[in-house]
């Protein structure tokens, strides 16, 4: 097992001593020696294993450009196999220790190995720079006046491209200065005619044409998008441009080639079509290590039994941590994966309420640039009549068309004063948003996302267990009449209750179900839905309603201030997040209703809502197409 053998080799390794890597290099000359950085301690491996080594002999390997100018053919399976290699490994160490100068063909060598190996030809380059001695800062973007491209790792990159292809390297006759801010100028020139000159499109694949083509862009690197971040945040910035514009492309071209080594023309469409859609999916493809410029949806979660209905939907996990780590000042918890095209973040918020939920939405985009659409999911308490009397029951769906902050406003004597001018109130949704809701309130996508919810229920209760996601039953849908409190009742040692007129009740009573205090079936409200459920033996298919929601910190559980806001304000759920998030990403709020927000809620309805929220989620996440 891989843990196994991760325990074996923590068995074999040794640190080294200061001043021992030279000695210890020097006494084994001749022979394979194999090193580990853990932690940023360099460590050497005991008796390594001699497979790992792939037959490389103990001499001095070549340059990139002495490689290029010796090798009798480079194919055209080599070429995007070293361009994917090179480019890949750029963006991973840009602007790192790694990369104090830009990368040339002097700087990258391949280690020669023994001829007559079964995967003799295909090339297995050793990525090197030379690591400055002196301490000199990193320079990814130069500020001079009048220069074509002030992106040197990024232009550099592109030269290696155009180098591969042409077989050829730059030469000290074209290009006599090192690559340096004086000659960027220069090696830009070389770059853009040799790449015109040459006709790269007869001579490799349009999606190489495509990498060089916008390395050579230094706009994709430098446009108004990016100019709005900080020092840090540009460099990352640029690393995610790097990655959808250059490795993407290159790594999408690579993978296209599977069987031989020797060929001698670009692949046609027919094959690039063949591998995405049957031999390696384009979804697998592109999610294999998806960059964080690839995450453009957010999920917030707030309670652990919301983010579980949410995780058991992820179609494909990424879990390997060390690849996603937080930019500064993000301290958010993610879990990583992808829900059908869209490349997801759940966020597990460390609490309930707007303030949690606002500085989660705050601070992602530091990490993952490009999300374009949040979803505040779980559960929510629902209004029982919602726009034109509609009926709302437990487990029906509730999604946002606008958020209202029903808890913000003045508290005056006898009454609370909302504020509902236009600059107090949240924004309305964007274009993309509002355009989006509009295709789902449709009959046609209506009924898709209903039937695509009963399929991804079916996925919940498989992936958590049949309890978790179980219906608890029409007879336990009980709404009561607005005015009918919760609370102990005939003769009684509190107070508080006791009191028929008071119009508070004691904290007690919220530990208590409906069944413990008596509650009055009598005062239970008749509901069509359910009695159409009861009466004809129909399987209950949660609703899904759209409208207004209520979002505060305040839990509402008062039937009476219930209803007097909703009619006040047109709302048809409450909810306790959406208002954080609303404001800083586009968002939606998709929650599964748990109790009807009176004084008898209770947590019986949770797992239930919080599955049909999360299915409804998916559903509609599978109909978004921005």
């Amino acid at each position: 097992s891989s843990k196994r053998n991760s325990s074996l080799l923590s068995q074999r390794l040794r640190r080294l001593e200061r001043g021992e890597f030279c000695k210890l290099i020097d006494n084994r000359l001749g022979e394979p020696v194999q090193f580990c950085i853990q932690s940023n301690v360099l460590q050497v491996i005991e008796s390594p294993d001699p497979k790992s080594s792939r037959g490389i002999l103990p001499i001095e390997g070549r340059s990139l450009g002495q490689w290029l100018e010796q090798i009798p053919h480079l194919s055209n399976k080599e070429k995007p196999h070293l361009a994917y290699t090179i480019a890949k490994s750029v963006w991973q160490y840009y602007s790192s220790a790694w990369m104090m100068a830009p990368w040339t063909h002097g700087s990258i060598q391949l280690l020669t190995e023994k001829a007559g190996l079964a995967d003799h030809g295909k090339p297995h380059p050793y990525l090197t720079a030379n690591m400055a001695r002196a301490v000199v800062t990193s320079t990814d973007c130069y500020n001079a006046d009048n220069l074509m491209h002030q992106y040197p790792y990024i232009l550099a990159l592109g030269v290696l491209l155009i180098e591969i292809v042409i077989k050829q390297p730059l030469t000290s006759e074209e290009c006599p200065h090192p690559f340096s801010e004086t000659a960027v100028n220069d090696y830009y020139t070389w770059a853009w005619t040799t790449a015109h000159r040459s006709n790269l499109k007869d001579m490799v694949h349009s999606m190489y044409v495509e990498a060089v083509n916008n390395c050579l862009n230094p706009e994709l690197f430098g446009g108004d998008s990016i100019q709005q971040y900080g020092y840090t945040e540009l460099i990352t910035a640029r690393q995610n441009v790097l990655y959808e514009k250059v490795v993407s492309p290159l790594k999408r071209l690579f993978e296209a080639y599977q069987d031989d080594w020797g060929i001698q023309s670009a692949p046609t469409a027919k094959t690039l079509d063949t591998v995405a859609h049957h031999v390696i999916p384009e979804t697998s493809i592109a999610s294999q290590f998806p960059h964080k410029a690839d995450f453009t949806v957010a999920i917030f979660c707030a309670l652990p039994l919301e983010a579980n209905a949410v995780s058991a939907l992820f179609d494909e996990r990424f879990e390997d941590i060390s690849l996603y780590r937080n930019s500064s000042g993000d301290s958010n918890t993610y879990t990583l994966g992808r829900m059908g095209r869209n490349n997801t973040a759940l966020v597990h918020l460390p609490g309930m309420g707007k303030s949690a939920a606002s500085q989660a939405s705050s601070s992602i985009r530091s990490t993952y640039p490009n999300i374009k659409l949040a979803l505040v999911v779980g559960i929510c308490g629902g209004v029982p009549y919602g726009k034109e009397s509609k009926e709302t029951l437990l487990g029906d769906v509730i999604v946002s068309d606008g958020i209202i902050q029903h808890d913000f406003g003045r508290r005056i004597p006898g009454a609370f004063l909302p504020k509902a001018s236009v600059a107090d109130g949240l924004g309305r949704p964007n274009v993309i948003i509002r355009g989006f809701l509009s295709k789902i309130k449709t009959t046609i996508v209506q009924r898709r996302v209903s039937n695509k919810v009963k399929e991804y229920m079916g996925v919940i209760t498989q992936t958590l267990g049949n309890d978790t996601a179980r219906y608890p039953g029409v007879e336990q849908d009980e709404l009561y009449e607005p005015s009918y409190q919760h609370k102990h009742r005939g003769r009684t040692s509190c107070i508080r209750c006791a009191v028929s007129t008071s119009t508070t009740v004691c904290g007690e009573v919220f530990d208590l179900s409906c069944h413990e205090l008596g509650c009055g079936k009598e005062n239970i409200v008749k509901r069509k839905r359910l009695q159409a459920a009861l009466t004809q033996g129909h399987t209950f298919s949660p609703a899904i309603h759209l409208g207004l929601i209520a979002s505060g910190d305040t839990v509402m559980k008062s039937g009476q201030d219930r209803d007097l806001i909703a009619m006040r304000d047109n709302v048809i759920a409450f909810e306790m997040e959406g208002a954080g998030v609303w404001d800083s990403l586009p968002c939606l709020v998709v929650k599964g209703v748990c109790d009807y927000a009176d004084s008898h809620k209770n947590k019986v309805w949770q797992p239930f809502a919080a599955a049909t929220g999360a299915a409804c989620m998916k559903a509609l996440l599978d109909e978004w197409s921005s």
